[in-house]
């Protein structure tokens, strides 16, 4: 990089261009800001300073453009130049008053490239966010706004029109004032070469803001291939922004950048590709690279846009996702928390929307992939390699479907699913027996979502309809702190029954939100009058024969979930 003392006015002259680069938030300061400097500046309109330092202005050369345009990226200094530039436009205004040459010099040698059309017209070219009032506060067209820019420019002109506080608000000598904001604002002028990478600099400048996110630097890589103003506002009008806007809908303004960034993660895994997710800029960057034409990068964007529509369905289904199978396929999914199988479901849906997939097989590879992570949650496998399984698994069921001859994708995915090998902890789908040991024994991590899903599904079965668990809460049939009554029901080791057995999947139950209350450390006699008259037919069919809880009890309600278990998620 190469650092030079420049003037504003050195800085503004020739025919160039600053683009503020998309991966810069929109401009944002304010009175406090243009205050601040509106004070410099008169301290040395009354002081006579030679020259007053006011920060660096941190650039990167881009190709020029067929029309004689010098562009710079502007990487650092967006704030302090745009305020410049838009102090400029309130003197430009006041000067027309007085010294009409002078207004005009502003405007042709300062604020606009007097020759050349369209965007290349104006010496800084903010955001698409800030670019139309920008442009009209330039042409001095602009009647009123409530943004920041136009804010900016009223705070300047009238500041002007105010006079000098100093001098009893005396009127402000123009030229002198012209000469102060050209001459004597010293900046440091830093040009970046090609081996300097402007996303690392930005970030190390400003490391006090909001950090980049990878989706900043995917969105930027994009757009600063896009050299042609026709494809770039077409990539950016119609794709980059209603996808930002629908993310911004459903993920929150909070979220809506971290949702961005994972969106294209799992966009780049649909291929079976295993990429950490701190990489996905990078590896977003050397598929770019492979672009030969701005045709070829923008269709790159329009299929990530298509995936990521595929994301908001599959991660956001209650909101976007309009079949109602497949949103409650979605939201179960979620509600498990499984999203190793996020590359995989991309695949599908594109398939489903290109008619390759029908809803039955999407339907049913839902089961499949809900089948294997239940079974596996029961058992208490981890899923830390489970990643490794979903990765490939989209490509390995098609090879598999064409080798076998089989009559469907969902029937090759749940046959791809089953050749795990058993020897393989991390990878393997429990069978029956496997299943049905860990229902009965194993202690089930109470995340209350998860466990009110599978109890929930373990009820649909002798009910034929789907249980809404929402106005339900999880319910220990041995309840979670033991009354003496308690320890007299399970007898002398109480408490080792009580740690053991407490919350395995056949000592807990749902209930209305009020029974929770009432049930709460009741004796077991009690409870089980609510149990009997349970709106869940999983409960009232069962308890109608039971006359105690104890150890034996709790197993043989295991045994009974168990034997549905199979049946609701069959391998």
């Amino acid at each position: 990089m190469k650092a030079s003392e420049t003037k504003l006015r050195e800085l503004l002259e020739g025919s160039k261009q600053f683009q503020i680069p998309l991966f810069q938030r929109p401009y944002s300061w304010s009175k406090k800001e243009w205050k601040v400097l509106w004070e410099d500046i008169m301290e040395i309109y009354h002081e006579n300073e030679d020259n007053h330092f006011l920060g660096p202005i941190v650039t990167q050369a881009v190709p020029g453009t067929p029309d004689g345009i010098s562009p710079f990226l502007l990487i650092d200094g967006q704030q302090r130049l745009t305020t410049l530039s838009v102090l400029l436009a309130a003197l430009r205004e006041h000067l027309k008053e007085h010294d009409s040459e002078s207004a005009a010099e502003l405007q042709e040698l300062y604020l606009i490239n007097r020759y050349k059309k369209g965007d290349a017209h104006y010496k800084i070219l903010p955001t698409q966010a800030d670019q139309e009032v920008y442009q009209k506060v330039i042409e001095g067209q602009i009647n009123g706004s409530t943004s920041l820019i136009y804010e900016a420019f009223k705070f300047f002109c009238n500041q002007l029109k105010n006079g000098d506080i100093e001098e009893d608000n005396a009127s402000i000598n123009l030229a002198t004032f012209k000469n102060v904001v050209l001459e004597k604002l010293t900046l440091v002028s830093i040009t970046l070469d090609d081996r300097d990478n402007p996303y690392i600099i930005f970030e190390s400048l400003n490391h006090k803001g909001a950090p980049l996110t990878q989706a900043d630097l995917v969105r930027n890589n994009f757009f600063m291939r896009l050299t042609d103003k026709e494809q770039r506002d077409e990539g950016y009008e119609k794709i980059w922004l209603p996808l930002q806007e629908q993310f911004k809908a459903n993920a929150g303004d909070d979220q809506y950048l971290k949702e961005l960034t994972r969106a294209f993660w799992c966009y780049l895994r649909i291929g079976g590709g295993n990429i950490s997710q701190d990489k996905t800029y990078q590896t977003l960057k050397v598929r770019l690279d492979q672009k030969k034409t701005q045709d070829e990068v923008l269709s790159a964007l329009k299929e990530f846009s298509q995936f990521a529509r595929y994301y908001l369905r599959i991660c956001f289904p209650e909101k976007t996702e309009p079949n109602s199978a497949l949103q409650r396929g979605f939201e179960r999914l979620k509600t498990l928390e499984l999203k190793n199988c996020h590359p995989l479901l991309l695949n599908l849906y594109r398939d489903y929307e290109e008619n390759k997939l029908s809803l039955q097989e999407f339907k049913q590879s839902l089961h499949h992939i809900e089948s294997y992570y239940v079974r596996r949650v029961l058992a208490d496998l981890t899923s830390v390699q489970m990643s490794k399984v979903f990765n490939g698994l989209y490509e390995d069921a098609k090879k598999l479907r064409e080798k076998e001859n089989l009559s469907d994708f969902a029937s090759a995915l749940r046959e791809k699913l089953r050749s795990l090998p058993s020897t393989r902890k991390s990878y393997f789908w429990p069978d029956d027996d496997e299943f049905r040991r860990s229902i009965i024994e194993n202690t089930v991590k109470i995340d209350r979502s998860r466990v009110k899903l599978l109890l929930g599904s373990l009820a649909e079965p002798l009910t034929k309809f789907q249980v809404k668990t929402d106005d339900l809460t999880l319910e220990h049939i041995m309840p979670q702190k033991l009354t003496d009554e308690w320890r007299t029901l399970l007898g002398a080791n109480a408490d080792e029954v009580h740690k053991r057995w407490l919350n395995t999947l056949g000592n807990l139950t749902l209930t209305p939100h009020s029974y929770n209350s009432e049930m709460s450390n009741n004796a077991f006699s009690e409870k089980l009058s609510y149990l009997r008259t349970s709106a869940l037919t999983l409960d009232n069919q069962y308890f109608k024969n039971v006359q105690t809880w104890n150890v034996e009890e709790i197993q043989r309600r295991g045994e009974y979930l168990a034997d549905i278990a199979v049946k609701v998620w069959p391998r």
